[in-house]
């Protein structure tokens, strides 16, 4: 017995699989490049086809992907019919320059509390309070003592309260109010509230209370129509001979006009309104609506924030504004561990001593000069509010004063004459209306989804060299799972060993052939015999499968046979 390894031809090369592969792709011109009777210039110019289709593609594919990652958003205007009942109409935050009245303070310095005080000295530590600028350091810290020595201390709201004493305050300082053309109590319409610029008088606004993150439960006002009549008039006094302590060099006041879930930036962006004129303010509401797929976005790229993706540290809900603030907040905690007094945070966190005021003006400073430090983007669902400022002189000759502007104290003892000349020196009337029944309404998605790049680059793909989603199997198919299934094959049959076992030699003789011949011819006869004893019907389907006897002279079906045995 011998054991022999049998050889086999490695059939299914790389090579041999790239051919098969080219000659039945779905991609085009791969099958004229590998046809046998295909020359070699006719090679290699369906070669160069194919790298021009793919290049085309593969450029276009890239171009399309670069545009998707910097430019991801997609601003479109959904209808410009927005009606203004969808929105509220807008909090109108009024900040009179002056900060504190001459004939307040007159009366404050005549009580005991004013006992240690200079004129000259509270009218300095009034000023920095209101404006935040300081001059001299020793001399804040000299003012700050005596505040301590008359008990008046910001760990009990007493820069507050003093503050409160001494400003003008809001019935003061709007005189007349009517709304939507009727007229109202303005104590009822307006509201102090914290801003930028101090305290000041805000209508239609949220308010922040100081001793929570929570917002007071309003019920914000909606306008019905556009037009003058339909808004907000308002009659202000500037009583310019009561300045005494000013935060700008003009007179009159500074509005500003926002949405009222933000917080008020009437010093920052705030527009003047001077005595001796009528200001109208038409507004433009457009609103912008973000789809929520926005959130897959990298923040950095669509520059806005999805509901609740941002939380602020001492407040609830997320604006821009408030971002600031909060950021501003945190700043003025880490430099100087306090912040001012006119802040709407919590009240757990320390408010600023007078001596602490030289650090506060230094840490604001260090957040204007470096923008990055506080990264506050804009909402992707927000509403904003568009002003169109025009005025003109006021009043004229024949303007009949309100009712209720005569019968205050301060005017019932003077003639027509001379409230003529007072209200050209101190009122100002001041208009605040919808410019149109609708407005703007843009919606905010994203510029390609993962759907609309695939189709696109698809396209590209099929159209520069045939390229799909087959094709990929197909080359997944040819170059991994056929190739791996011959290879296994391959290595199992390498691995067999076939056992022949001869029952006579390769070539033998004359004897052993003329044996073997009888012994073949008597088995034959045997079966013939066997079979006449048979019944008809076995005997034909006996002669049916009988197979003929081998040829004892055929030397390779002998040799075929014993294999196979």
């Amino acid at each position: 017995m011998t054991n022999k390894r049998v050889p086999i031809r490695k059939a299914y090369s790389v090579l041999n699989l790239s051919k098969e592969f080219a000659a039945n792709t779905s991609m085009h011109g791969l099958k004229f490049i590998a046809q046998d009777e295909a020359s070699l210039p006719e090679r290699i110019l369906w070669i160069a086809l194919f790298l021009v289709g793919l290049l085309f593609a593969v450029i276009f594919s890239w171009n399309l992907w670069q545009n998707w990652q910097e430019s991801p958003v997609l601003i479109t205007i959904q209808t410009a019919n927005y009606p203004i009942k969808e929105y509220p109409f807008p909090t109108v935050t009024i900040c009179s320059v002056n900060k504190v009245s001459t004939r307040a303070l007159g009366y404050w310095m005549s009580t005991d509390e004013a006992k240690n005080f200079k004129l000259d000295e509270i009218r300095r530590i009034l000023e920095i309070l209101s404006t935040n600028r300081v001059k001299n350091e020793e001399e804040v810290i000299r003012l700050s003592q005596l505040l301590v020595q008359a008990d008046i201390s910001s760990s009990n709201e007493g820069y507050e309260h003093l503050m409160d004493r001494l400003s003008p305050n809001c019935s003061e300082m709007v005189i007349h109010c009517s709304w939507e053309g009727k007229e109202e109590d303005c104590a009822l319409l307006f509201d102090s509230e914290a801003t930028d610029d101090g305290f000041c008088c805000s209508f239609n606004s949220i308010i922040i209370r100081r001793d929570a993150n929570s917002m007071t439960n309003k019920k914000l006002r909606h306008a019905r129509t556009s037009g003058v009549y339909a808004g907000l008039t308002v009659l202000l006094n500037a009583e310019i001979e009561d300045y005494n302590v000013t935060s700008s060099s003009i007179s009159g006041f500074k509005v500003s006009i926002q949405d009222p879930k933000d917080f008020a930036r009437t010093g920052r962006i705030g527009f003047l309104a001077s005595p001796g004129f009528q200001i109208d303010a038409a507004v433009n509401g457009q609103t912008q609506i973000g789809d929520n797929q926005l959130r897959t976005i990298d923040l950095k790229k669509r520059l806005c924030t999805t509901t609740q993706e941002i939380t602020l540290q001492y407040f609830e809900d997320y604006t821009g504004p408030y971002c600031q603030l909060d950021c501003l907040t945190t700043h003025f905690l880490a430099n100087c561990f306090c912040v001012p007094y006119y802040y709407p945070v919590p009240t757990r966190l320390p408010v600023c001593n007078l001596s602490s005021y030289p650090c506060l003006e230094k840490a604001n400073e260090l957040v204007v000069q470096n923008s990055s430090l506080c990264e506050c983007p804009d909402e992707c669902t927000t509403v904003w509010y568009r002003n169109e400022i025009s005025s003109g002189t006021f009043p004229n000759s024949v303007w009949e004063y309100p009712n209720s502007v005569l019968k205050r104290p301060e005017f019932q003892r003077l003639s027509t004459n001379h409230l003529d000349s007072y209200a050209k020196k101190n009122f100002v009337k001041l208009n605040v209306y919808l410019k149109s029944d609708s407005g703007l309404c843009y919606i905010m998605t994203e510029r390609t989804t993962w759907t609309d790049f695939i189709s696109a680059a698809g396209g590209l793909l099929g159209l520069g060299f045939g390229f799909s989603i087959l094709s990929a199997a197909e080359i997944f198919y040819f170059f991994l799972v056929r190739w791996c299934y011959h290879w296994y094959h391959e290595k199992k049959q390498q691995q067999m060993v076939i056992q022949i076992r001869p029952s006579y030699p390769l070539i033998p003789g004359r004897r052993l052939i003329e044996s073997t011949a009888r012994q073949q011819l008597r088995r034959k006869s045997n079966r013939a015999s066997i079979a006449d004893r048979l019944p008809p019907t076995y005997k034909e389907l006996n002669r049916r499968n009988q197979t003929e006897s081998w040829n004892y002279l055929d030397q390779p079906n002998l040799i075929r046979s014993w294999v196979d045995y």
